[in-house]
């Protein structure tokens, strides 16, 4: 009977260091890639609930404003800062109406450190309590 003798470099086998090499550097970059991806998504949904509570801390001080036009500011628990401003309105014609021009403003600063501010402005009709 003949042996069989196999020829060792006509049969590779395995992977050779570069093969691994080259595999591992382009899963490292394509792993950096998607945690930046992640990291930029986290930043945004942040940015997204600060604006989301500015402009509902915005609602609920427009709301709980009188007739009164005094200037006026606060802090939230959380760190949102207001200020309101309330004059009579006029029109485009310069003519004074029931209406009161609300402004709010909220302002923070973000997790950078950035100074972030929303304004909201509406109308309020006034009701002369003299025509009652």
């Amino acid at each position: 009977m003949k042996s069989r003798s196999h020829n060792i470099k006509s049969c590779p086998r395995g992977f050779t260091l570069i093969e691994v090499i080259l595999a591992l550097v382009i899963m490292s970059v394509s792993l950096a890639m998607i945690m930046q991806l992640f990291s930029a998504g986290l930043k945004a949904s942040r940015a997204s609930c600060d604006y989301t509570r500015a402009v509902i801390y915005a609602k609920d001080i427009m709301e709980e404003i009188s007739g009164s036009s005094q200037p006026d500011s606060g802090e939230f628990e959380d760190g949102f800062l207001w200020e309101t401003e309330v004059m009579p309105y006029e029109d485009s014609e310069g003519m004074a109406s029931n209406l009161m021009q609300i402004k709010v403003k909220v302002s923070w600063h973000d997790v950078l450190k950035k100074d972030k501010a929303i304004e909201l402005v509406s109308l309020k009709a006034v009701v002369d309590e003299e025509a009652l």
